[in-house]
């Protein structure tokens, strides 16, 4: 039997771990995952030492005063490794973790696979020579990122978005509307505040102000908030019982949601591609603490911080970012879109060309195959 080392610290990743170790098994069936990842990845038959609730660090300063644990957790898997003695890792995305913990890995003797890559076009190209040292291979999701690496020397392969494959088709408008709650002529207006618990103390009160001042103009817009599995309701109920508000949780799935919601309020992350896919326009959200705003400003190269916006290479949707968070303007963005027909259709028609840039169905099988063929060789 073969161990393998998998790391996931994020929702996001914990889905795509998840996949990757289905698709993996299919070709190696003698193997065993252990290592870090969340409720997706455990189903999938992943050993768990840490998930990834305990690891949803957000930003610099919330990482600074974790540090002693986060090394803690790396003291661990290296503990865990040494006495499991894996022939590989499988590191997905989380690079500041990731990255520290690849080059002890190589030093262990590890073959290093990178699912994901780090966003080292938004963030310069500093990273590059550590990847380089202490990556085997690289798998990219966008196709602009294998350019980089090539230019650097560092194997890689473009296997696609894996995401094409997590999102299905939606449940049928009228059960949609029975799961809801929704009456005929409402309006489902969808809240997706994020998959960490700074992100949504910080974002989903602004949500749910910009919701009442939708809603007051406009009584059939309906507010529903869609959750991040990772994170308990308590922490969504606490924010709503403070704000008084009416918004309810959508019990059904959040794709469902995004998919059937005339309009979706989606914090800058996965979650924006997720909705471009499936193509409900989008007002995207991001808020986070003043010092580690200003660090990230100063570091990042690129002009968008929504992965839509970044894979189309223009500002297809707009962006409220830190001061612009807030609910006078997200409700004044939503207002256009509910009010301007052309304005709404035009955004909802450059979202579907997206996905044809994604590449084709079937990544986490093409990430898969070169783990397998990284491991013989």
């Amino acid at each position: 039997m073969t161990n393998i080392l998998i790391i996931a610290g994020e929702a996001s990743g914990d889905t795509l771990g998840a996949g990757f170790v289905r698709e993996f098994q299919k070709l190696q069936r003698q193997t065993r995952f252990f290592g870090l990842g969340g409720d997706k990845m455990k189903t999938a038959g992943v050993k768990l030492s840490y998930h990834i609730k305990d690891l949803a660090f957000l930003g610099f300063w919330e990482v600074v005063k974790n540090i002693r644990f986060i090394k803690k957790v790396q003291r661990d898997v290296l503990y865990q490794v040494d006495i499991l003695k894996p022939e590989m890792a499988v590191l997905i995305d989380y690079p500041g973790f990731n990255l520290s913990l690849a080059s002890k890995l190589k030093q262990r003797g590890l073959k290093v696979f990178y699912y994901i890559s780090p966003q080292i076009w938004a963030w310069g190209g500093g990273r590059i020579r550590k990847i380089k040292s202490s990556v085997d291979f690289m798998t990219t999701i966008f196709e602009f990122e294998k350019e980089v690496y090539e230019k650097a020397g560092v194997p890689v392969r473009w296997v696609g978005h894996p995401l094409l494959d997590e999102i299905q088709a939606p449940v049928a408008e009228n059960e949609f509307r029975r799961i809801a709650g929704l009456k005929e002529d409402d309006i489902a207006l969808g809240l997706f505040p994020g998959s960490r618990i700074q992100e949504i103390e910080r974002i989903l009160p602004e949500l749910l102000q910009a919701l009442d001042l939708i809603s007051s103009a406009n009584p059939l817009i309906k507010g529903l908030i869609g959750r991040a599995p990772a994170i308990d309701s308590a922490v969504y109920r606490n924010i709503m019982t403070r704000h008084n508000s009416n918004a309810r949780f959508y019990e059904g799935g959040n794709y469902d949601l995004m998919a059937r919601a005339r309009l979706n309020l989606v914090c800058s992350g996965t979650a924006t591609l997720e909705c471009a896919i499936i193509g409900t326009p989008m007002v995207v959200v991001y808020k986070t603490s003043p010092p580690t705003y200003w660090i990230a400003r100063s570091l990042i190269k690129i002009p968008y911080i929504a992965m839509v916006n970044v894979v189309a290479g223009e500002k297809i949707v707009p962006e409220l970012i830190q001061g612009e968070c807030n609910a006078r303007a997200i409700a004044a963005m939503s207002r256009k879109y509910l009010d301007d027909s052309g304005f709404y259709n035009d955004v909802k028609n450059r979202l579907a060309r997206i996905k044809s840039k994604l590449g084709e169905t079937g990544a986490a099988g093409r990430a898969a195959m070169a783990a397998v063929e990284l491991m013989s060789n």
